[in-house]
C-alpha cells in the first residue's frame, strides 16, 4: 500500500512539474508574440503618418513632376502598411477593407501621370486625406491596448473574439469599405477582380466544422492532436471560413479553412527555434511533397528567400495548354531551418484562381525588341496582370547587360498579342 501510495505521489509531482513547464513555455512565447504584434502596431501607425504626409506633399503640386518623389512614397508607404496589417491578429472583416484601401490610394498615386487632369488627382487625395487621418485616429484608439502593454496577447485575443468586442472593428471595417467605394470606385475590371478575391465562384460543397479538423489533422499531423477551438470567420468577411487555433508542445498558431471545399486559407505555427539546419535541397523537396500530398498538383517552384530562422518558398501555379505560370495564382510556403516543419502557408490566391482566356503568340524580333548589348537568358510564358486588371499571356523574359563592368538582370514581361511591356524588374 505504502509503495502505490508513493507511485501515486510521484507520479503526480511529475505531471505538475509537466505541466508547469509547458505553461511557463507557452506563457514565454505568448509574451514574445505580444512584444512582436505591438511593435509592428506601433511601427503601422508611425508610417500611417508618413503616407498621411506624403498624400499632403502631393497636393502642393499643379504639375504631377512636381509630386513625383511623394507619390513614389505614397506606393511604398501603403504598401508597407498593407504587409503590416496582413501579418496582425486583427478582425478579419477590417484587415480586408484597410488592405483595399491601402492598396488603391497606393496605385491610384502610382498612376497619376496618365490622368489629363491634374485638378482630378487633386480633388480624390484631398478627401484620401481628409480619410486618412479620420482613419488614423481609429487605429489608435482600437489599437493602444495591446502596443501599450494593456493586454496580453490571449486577452487581446479574448477581446477581439467577444461577440460585443470593447471596440467595434466591423463598424470601422464598413467606414473604410465606404470610404475606398467613394474614394476610388471599381472599374469593369476591378470589379471581375473583386468577385474573384471574395470567392463568389466556388460553387463546391460545403464542408463541417468536424471535416474541417479533419483536414488540418491529415495536412498537419505533427500538431494537429491539441486543437484549441474552432470558431466560424465573423460575418462580413469576404467568404465563411473555419478559424482553427491549436497549441501543441512548444507550438502555437492557427489554420483557416473555407467552408465551401474545404480549402486551406493560411497556416501559421510559432514557436523557439534550434540551431541546427536542414539542407536547402532537403526543405524544397519536403515542400514539394507536401503539396502533392495535399492536392495542389499543378504548381511548379518558381522563387525562394530566407531568413535566419526559415525558408520561404514560392510555387506557381501552371496552364496546362501553354504550360503558362499563372503568377495570381501562387501559394507562399515558409520551412523552418532547424527541422524542416512547415510553419507558414498562404494558399488564398491560389484558390482564387484565374480565368483565363486563349491568346495568339506574336512572332517577336528579340534582337531588334531590345537594345543591342542586351541578351536575352531566358524566355518563358506567363499569365499575368497588366495595369487594367487583365489576365494577359506574356513573354517571361529574364535578360541581362553589362553596366559598368556589372551584369545587370532583369525580368520582362511582353504581352504575346500586342507586344505591350507589362512589366519590367531589375533584380538584385
Amino acid at each position: 500500500m505504502k509503495k502505490l501510495i508513493f507511485v501515486l505521489a510521484y507520479a503526480l509531482v511529475v505531471v505538475s512539474v509537466f505541466a508547469f513547464t509547458k505553461t511557463t513555455e507557452s506563457n514565454k512565447l505568448a509574451i514574445l508574440l505580444s512584444n512582436q504584434y505591438a511593435q509592428q502596431m506601433a511601427e503601422a501607425s508611425d508610417k500611417m503618418d508618413e503616407l498621411d504626409s506624403a498624400v499632403k506633399q502631393t497636393l502642393l503640386f499643379n504639375q504631377s513632376e512636381g509630386s513625383k518623389k511623394a507619390r513614389e512614397d505614397i506606393w511604398r508607404l501603403s504598401s508597407d502598411i498593407r504587409r503590416s496589417v496582413a501579418s496582425l491578429p486583427l478582425d478579419s472583416a477590417f484587415s480586408t477593407s484597410w488592405m483595399n484601401y491601402l492598396g488603391r490610394i497606393g496605385n491610384y498615386a502610382k498612376e497619376a501621370d496618365r490622368l489629363g487632369d491634374p485638378s482630378e488627382y487633386h480633388k480624390v487625395m484631398a478627401q484620401a486625406s481628409k480619410n486618412l487621418g479620420a482613419m488614423h485616429d481609429d487605429w489608435r484608439v482600437a489599437t493602444a491596448g495591446l502596443i501599450d502593454g494593456q493586454y496580453s496577447m490571449d486577452e487581446w485575443t479574448n477581446r477581439l473574439n467577444a461577440s460585443n468586442p470593447n471596440y467595434d472593428w466591423s463598424n470601422m471595417g464598413t467606414s473604410i469599405k465606404q470610404y475606398t467605394e467613394a474614394d476610388f470606385p471599381l472599374t469593369a475590371s476591378e470589379s471581375d477582380a473583386m468577385k474573384k478575391r471574395e470567392l463568389r465562384d466556388i460553387d463546391e460543397a460545403k464542408v463541417t466544422k468536424a471535416e474541417a479538423v479533419e483536414r488540418f489533422k491529415t495536412l498537419f499531423p505533427q500538431v494537429s492532436n491539441d486543437v484549441v477551438g474552432v470558431e466560424m470567420s465573423k460575418p462580413g468577411s469576404p467568404y465563411p471560413f473555419y478559424h482553427i487555433r491549436f497549441a501543441d508542445r512548444e507550438s502555437i498558431g492557427y489554420i483557416d479553412i473555407t467552408e465551401k471545399g474545404g480549402h486551406v486559407l493560411s497556416y501559421l505555427s510559432e514557436r523557439p527555434f534550434g540551431k541546427s539546419s536542414v539542407p536547402f535541397e532537403d526543405l524544397k523537396r519536403t515542400a514539394e511533397e507536401f503539396l502533392k500530398a495535399a492536392g495542389y498538383k499543378d504548381l511548379v517552384y518558381e522563387e525562394s528567400r530566407e531568413n535566419n530562422t526559415a525558408w520561404h518558398f514560392v510555387f506557381v501555379r501552371e496552364e496546362p495548354f501553354y504550360g503558362a505560370k499563372v503568377f495570381s495564382d501562387v501559394i507562399h510556403l515558409k520551412l523552418a531551418k532547424d527541422n524542416g516543419d512547415i510553419i507558414g502557408l498562404n494558399a488564398a490566391e491560389y484558390i482564387q484562381k484565374e480565368k483565363l482566356h486563349r491568346q495568339s503568340i506574336k512572332k517577336m524580333d528579340w534582337k531588334a525588341f531590345f537594345h543591342t548589348d542586351v541578351q536575352v537568358v531566358e524566355d518563358e510564358l506567363a499569365y499575368v496582370e497588366n495595369e487594367r486588371m487583365e489576365q494577359r499571356l506574356a513573354h517571361y523574359l529574364k535578360v541581362t547587360r553589362d553596366e559598368h563592368g556589372h551584369t545587370g538582370t532583369y525580368n520582362v514581361l511582353v504581352d504575346t498579342e500586342t507586344g505591350e511591356v507589362i512589366k519590367t524588374e531589375r533584380l538584385e
